[in-house]
Order: C-alpha cells, then structure tokens, then sequence
C-alpha cells in the first residue's frame, strides 16, 4: 500500500507534497473563466454596436426590417451575382 489517503505516505512514513494544490489550480480556472467572459463581453459590444449601425443603414437606404435577415439576402445576392 503505497498512499494511507490521508496526506501520509505509508512507505516512507512522512508528508506527501503535491506539485499545484487544488485551490490553486481552482484559482487560475476562476481567472481564465473571467477573462473569457470579459472577452465575449466585449464581443458582443462591438457586434451590438455594428448592428445598430447596420440597421441605421438598411433604415436610410430605404430597407427597413431584420437586420439579421436583410444581411443574408444581401450576402446571397454578392454570392449569385454572377448566375442571374
């Protein structure tokens, strides 16, 4: 038996250190998750921000309606330009 469980070898009959306590370990999980919500924060910012200016251009060009809709006609027609 090589491990009592207990933070006690058996074998040598003194401590067992380990490399990263799991607080540690714990810790650095709870950055990384805040600095990817931060980004995606972030990200939806900037594409908030895009899409009221896209919605503020289909409104002055005349198109009013989904920006997400208008956008994927707009993509399909750049697509098929050359099939009509």
């Amino acid at each position: 038996r090589a491990s009592t469980g207990s933070g006690v070898s058996a074998a040598t009959g003194g401590t067992t250190t380990t490399t990263a306590p799991a607080k540690d370990q714990t810790c650095l999980r709870i950055e990384r998750m805040e600095a990817e919500r931060e980004e995606r924060r972030r990200t939806m910012k900037a594409r908030k921000i895009e899409r009221a200016a896209e919605e503020k251009r289909n409104l002055e060009a005349g198109n009013p309606g989904d920006v997400d809709f208008i956008g994927m006609v707009r993509r399909w027609r750049e697509e098929n330009r050359d099939a009509a």
